[in-house]
């Protein structure tokens, strides 16, 4: 039988599809277990193993991010010099400066969080990303901003300080960084093995405190209009391939497609369609 990751598990316990889907913050105190995911010690070994690329990490500072010259270096790949690879010395260098070492679309690299992701998705109908922050102690790696999507957060290690701004006239679908770090807003620290929900668009902050921060970020995407009328258009042609009768008259087809189907279809072909996507 397959264990479910506890993560996936609080999805359920916590019901977050109905008491806090984009309405409100929730807050899980030692809610997951942190073993068999991330480790410091691991993102050290892939710093020393000199595998690991950009942009499937990069640094950051109050987000702004260095040249990439300040934290990469060519490598020799099939008889080809291949820009891009981690620096281990730079990159500690800058880490050692204060800079948040980001780790990108782990679930295309990272066995253990694909799993998880996995266990996620099954429950939620959205697009899953992944995301690791290693933030040295009293640093920032990213300004107040809005992401484009709800955000689940994990911390791994260490302790990190979030600042949630909430006031209405904040919250925003759009991403972006126009956030008023005066508004409304509730502060708490995030300790190993709490998990944070935050509806789409809420500006938020984090910094660590009191040593070096760990966390796992997903940030789960809806389909939006976009999405669905590609999923429209996708069963639309299914039906068409199917019956000569319906490509007769297409705008008449279209329009019967629209009246008769089935709504769940649509989302879980635009759901699909977003998790297959390489960007």
């Amino acid at each position: 039988m397959d264990i479910v990751h506890p993560l996936a598990r609080l999805v359920d316990e916590m019901d977050l599809a109905t008491k806090f889907w984009n309405a409100r913050h929730g807050l899980f105190k030692g809610a997951v277990p942190t073993d068999r995911l991330i480790t410091e010690n691991d993102i050290q070994d892939m710093l020393d193993a000199g595998l690991l690329r950009w942009p499937y990490f990069t640094l950051l500072k109050e987000g702004q991010q260095p040249e990439l010259s300040a934290f990469t270096t060519p490598r020799k790949v099939a008889g080809q010099y291949v820009k891009g690879f981690a620096d281990a010395r730079k990159v500690r260098e800058l880490l050692a400066d204060g800079a948040t070492m980001k780790l990108s679309q782990l679930e295309d690299w990272h066995q253990p969080i694909r799993a998880v992701m996995d266990a996620i998705e099954a429950r939620l109908p959205a697009e899953l990303k992944a995301y690791v922050f290693y933030t040295p102690c009293d640093n920032t790696g990213m300004l107040p901003h809005r992401d484009g999507s709800h955000v689940l957060a994990l911390q791994l290690a260490g302790a990190k300080e979030w600042t949630i701004y909430d006031a209405p006239d904040q919250i925003d679908s759009r991403p972006g960084l126009d956030v008023d770090p005066n508004s409304r807003s509730h502060t708490f620290v995030m300790e190993p093995g709490d998990v944070l929900y935050l509806p789409h668009g809420f500006p938020h902050v984090a910094t660590a405190r009191g040593g070096t921060s760990l966390h796992l970020t997903l940030t789960i995407t809806e389909p939006g209009p976009a999405d669905l009328v590609e999923a429209f258009l996708t069963t639309f042609a299914g039906e068409i391939a199917a019956g000569d009768a319906l490509a007769a008259d297409t705008v008449a087809a279209l329009r019967a497609h629209l009246e008769f189907v089935d709504s769940r279809v649509l989302v879980d072909t635009a759901v699909a369609t977003m998790r297959k996507r390489t960007v």
